[in-house]
C-alpha cells in the first residue's frame, strides 16, 4: 500500500504554517526579550532569513524527489546507509519531541487555571503527577486523530490555522492599544543590551529557530501533495514570510507592552505577575478579561495543532527509516486510510519518555533547536552530491549559485548549532550514541545485512564530532570559554567549508546513487 496523495496546495501551506505557528508565540517572545532585550526583534529577523536559505536547498531536493518522509531519503540517496541513519535518527528524536514539548505548552498556559497541572521545581516549570497523566490522554487523543487519514487531519488544520493566524493579530494590536512604553527599546541597558552574544543566545534558546523551524512538515509530507513540484516552493517562502510578520508584531508588542516595574532590574531579570503564561499575565496586568479568556483558548487550540502535524511528520520519518531497513519492519504496516498506525504509537511512547529529560517549556526547546539545525544541514549536502550524481535530472526548480547557497546555508546551520551551547549539544551528543546502539541491534537482529557505506560516512562522524568540539570549547551555554569571540565565527565558517567539500568528495557514486533512489520511488 502506498501514501495517497491527497494534499492540495492551500493545505500543504497550511501545514507549514501550523507548523511554524504553535506553543512559540506564546513564549518566545517573552524568553527572547528576557535574553536579548529589545534586540529580540533582530533574532526574528536573522531567524527567518536563516531558516529561508536553508530551506530553498531543500525545495530544489523535494521538488526533484517529492517522496513521503523526505528529509530522511536526501541522504540516503546521496551518501548511502550510515550517514542517512545518523541523521534520519536525529531527525526523528527531534520531531518526536514536538508534540511533548507543544503538550507541555498547552499545559503551563492552562496552569494559570488550573494550578494542580504544574509544579516548580528550581525555578524551572514541570508537570505535576495529574499533569503527566493529563498530559498523556492528551498525546493519545492526537494520535487517535492521526489515525484517520492525512486528508481529514489537512482539513482540520486548516482550519485551525486561521486561527492562529488571526489570534495572534488581535492579541498584539489589543496590547499595542493598551499599552505601549517607547522608551522600552532604548532604556534599561539600550537596543541591545547583552550584545550579540543574546542575540545568538536568543535565536536558540528563546525559541526562534523553533519556531521557524516548523516548516518541516511540508517537506516531510510532500509525498501526499498534489502537484509538489509547483507548489513546494511557493509554500516554504510563502509559509516562512507570513509567520515573521505575525512573531515581528508580537514581539514589539509585547517589549512594548512591559511596565517599568517589570524592567526595574534588567531585562535579564524580567518578571511580571503570571509570567509563566506570558501573554495571559500581560492581559490580566491590563484589565481585559475577554483578551485573556481568547488568549487561553487559543493556547490550547494553536500548540496542539501543531503537536498533530508534527506526530503526522515524525511517524512518516519512523516509516522511512523502516523502509531503509533501520526500524523494524513492523512500522512499514498502513491501515485502510494509509495512515502508519505502529510508527504512530510509538511516537506517543516516545513523546511520553521526553517528557522526563527536559523539563519545561523552554528546556525542551533548546533540545528541538538542536536536532531540527543538524538534520537541516543535510539541505545543502545533499544538495551538492545529488547535482554531481544526477546531472541531466530535469529539475522542477533549480536553485540558482548552488555551491554558494549551500555553503551560506551550512555555515548558518552550524552557527545555530554552535549558539545553542554545550548543554544542549551534550544531550543530543548522547542521543546520537544511543542511535548507534539502536543500528548495532538491528543489524544483529536481521539476517540480511546491507552494507553501511561506511567509507561515505566518515564525513559525517567528523562532523558531527566537530561540531561537539566547537560547542565544548565555545562560549555558549555551558561552554569552556576557550575559543575567542568573534574568531569562533570564523572558525565555524572554515569549517563548514571542510566538511560541505568532504561531504561532495564522499557521495556515492552516480550508478549506486540511483539504485537507492529506485529503491524508493519505484
Amino acid at each position: 500500500m502506498k501514501f495517497k496523495r491527497s494534499v492540495g496546495p492551500v493545505g500543504l501551506m497550511f501545514t507549514a504554517v501550523s507548523g511554524i505557528l504553535g506553543s512559540a508565540w506564546l513564549f518566545s517572545p517573552y524568553y527572547a526579550a528576557q535574553i536579548a532585550g529589545p534586540a529580540a526583534l533582530l533574532t526574528w529577523l536573522i531567524g527567518g532569513l536563516a531558516m529561508l536559505l536553508i530551506a530553498l536547498t531543500f525545495a530544489e531536493l523535494t521538488c526533484l524527489f517529492p517522496v513521503s518522509g523526505g528529509n530522511a531519503r536526501f541522504i540516503f540517496f546521496s551518501h548511502g546507509v550510515l550517514s542517512s541513519f545518523l541523521f534520519s535518527w536525529i531527525m526523528w528524536l527531534g520531531y518526536a519531541a514536538v508534540a511533548p514539548a507543544e503538550t507541555m505548552g498547552v499545559l503551563q498556559y492552562l496552569a494559570s487555571e488550573l494550578p494542580w497541572l504544574v509544579i516548580q521545581k528550581k525555578q524551572v516549570t514541570v508537570l505535576s503527577s495529574a499533569g503527566y497523566g493529563v498530559a498523556a490522554l492528551v498525546l493519545l487523543a492526537m494520535c487517535i486523530i492521526n489515525f484517520i487519514s492525512i486528508k481529514w487531519l489537512s482539513r482540520y488544520n486548516a482550519a485551525i490555522v486561521w486561527v492562529k493566524m488571526i489570534v495572534p493579530v488581535i492579541v498584539a494590536v489589543s496590547i499595542f492599544s493598551l499599552s505601549f512604553n517607547f522608551h522600552n527599546f532604548t532604556q534599561y541597558g539600550g537596543f541591545m543590551p547583552y550584545g550579540f552574544k543574546g542575540v545568538a543566545n536568543a535565536l536558540s534558546l528563546g525559541g526562534v529557530i523553533f519556531a521557524f523551524a516548523g516548516y518541516a512538515p511540508a517537506i516531510v509530507l510532500a509525498g501526499e501533495a498534489k502537484n509538489p513540484q509547483k507548489v513546494i516552493p511557493l509554500v516554504l517562502i510563502g509559509a516562512l514570510l507570513i509567520c515573521f510578520l505575525l512573531y515581528f508584531l508580537l514581539e514589539v508588542c509585547f517589549i512594548g507592552a512591559q511596565s517599568p516595574a517589570s524592567l526595574s532590574q534588567g531585562w535579564s531579570n524580567l518578571h511580571f505577575a503570571g509570567d509563566s503564561s506570558p501573554f495571559v499575565g500581560i492581559s490580566e496586568q491590563l484589565g481585559v478579561h475577554w483578551l485573556h479568556y481568547l488568549i487561553l483558548i487559543t493556547a490550547v487550540i494553536t500548540p496542539l495543532g501543531t503537536a498533530i502535524i508534527f506526530i503526522a511528520t515524525s511517524s512518516r520519518v519512523a516509516y522511512a527509516m523502516s523502509q531503509n531497513g533501520y526500524f523494524p519492519h513492523a512500522l512499514l504496516h498502513l491501515n485502510s486510510k494509509g495512515v502508519p498506525v505502529v510508527a504512530v504509537l510509538l511516537n506517543f511512547v516516545v513523546g511520553m519518555v521526553l517528557f522526563f529529560p527536559a523539563p519545561g517549556w523552554q528546556g525542551m526547546v533548546g533540545f528541538l533547536v538542536s536536532a531540527f539545525v543538524l538534520c537541516y544541514a543535510l539541505g545543502p549536502v545533499s544538495l551538492l552530491a545529488l547535482r554531481s550524481q544526477l546531472p541531466h535530472q530535469v529539475r522542477p526548480f533549480h536553485l540558482p549559485w548552488a555551491k554558494a547557497w549551500s555553503y551560506i546555508a551550512l555555515c548558518i546551520a552550524n552557527l545555530i548549532i554552535y549558539w545553542t551551547g554545550w548543554a544542549i549539544y551534550s544531550r543530543m551528543y548522547v542521543g546520537i550514541l544511543l542511535g548507534v546502539l539502536v543500528l548495532i541491534a538491528m543489524r544483529f537482529c536481521q539476517q540480511s545485512k546491507v552494507a553501511l557505506d561506511s567509507k561515505h560516512a566518515i564525513w559525517a562522524i567528523v562532523y558531527l564530532n566537530g561540531m561537539a568540539v566547537f560547542s565544548y570549547l565555545g562560549n555558549y551555554g555551558g561552554g569552556r570559554g576557550i575559543l575567542p569571540m568573534y574568531w569562533d565565527v570564523l572558525l565555524i565558517a572554515i569549517f563548514s567549508l571542510a566538511i560541505l567539500y568532504w561531504s561532495w568528495q564522499s557521495r556515492l557514486s552516480s550508478e549506486h546513487a540511483q539504485l537507492n533512489i529506485a529503491s524508493i520511488t519505484e
